[in-house]
């Protein structure tokens, strides 16, 4: 998996961080622990998701389709990654090409599943409240260097009261990725079948698999 497309994997760090008014309220100061361990079990509970989402640098909207087995659809400026789990198609509508790759599950990378379904346990939260929206800033920072994923050495994300995500933060080492969630929809009822891909006719096709 080549850096760009790692780096537009790396949108996929937004699952619903959805709990019931019911938690939050029965604990009226939540710990940082509290909080990631509801989250966790909340993408653990999940099967698929749908995101809407903006990227805050280009202010460039994108949405991301995800089902357990690794299969996902992102599209995001012109351009839409497929993955059935076994197979990628990286199509340009524009340019009218797909680059046709084998999907590796290489744990150093990031991957939808491994943010989204298998959230990093080896991140240690930590918890602030901010006094002018009232949200709540949970951010996650690898426990050992062994634990960190790819270049993700920090996790900011911003919730509501309710723990709805309403934007999400990337410290790579050098550089801070943003983007605001418009939609979340969890436990979205995708079909394996909408993760299969055939290239349109007339799209030139370079296909990279072994």
């Amino acid at each position: 998996m080549n850096r760009t497309v790692a780096a537009l994997l790396s949108l996929f760090l937004f699952q619903t961080m959805w709990l019931s008014a019911q938690w939050l309220y029965a604990q009226p100061s939540p710990s940082a622990d509290e909080v990631f361990n509801a989250v966790q079990k909340k993408y653990a509970d999940g099967a698929s998701l749908r995101v809407k989402f903006v990227m805050k640098s280009e202010d460039v909207r994108g949405s991301l389709a995800l089902k357990r087995g690794n299969k996902y659809i992102l599209e995001v400026s012109g351009r839409t990654i497929i993955c059935n789990g076994t197979t990628v198609w990286n199509y340009d509508a524009a340019q009218k090409k797909v680059v046709i790759s084998d999907f590796r599950d290489n744990p150093d990378n990031i991957s939808p599943e491994r943010i989204f379904m298998n959230f990093p346990r080896g991140y240690k939260p930590s918890l602030s409240a901010e006094k002018s929206s009232n949200d709540l800033l949970l951010s996650l920072a690898p426990a050992k260097s062994r634990d960190q994923i790819s270049d993700m050495q920090r996790v900011g994300m911003r919730l509501s009261r309710d723990l709805k995500l309403k934007q999400l933060a990337i410290y790579d080492g050098s550089t801070l990725h943003e983007w605001e969630i418009s939609s979340i929809i969890p436990d979205a009822g995708l079909t394996d079948a909408m993760f299969e891909w055939k290239p349109p006719q007339g799209v030139q096709v370079i296909d990279l698999r072994d």
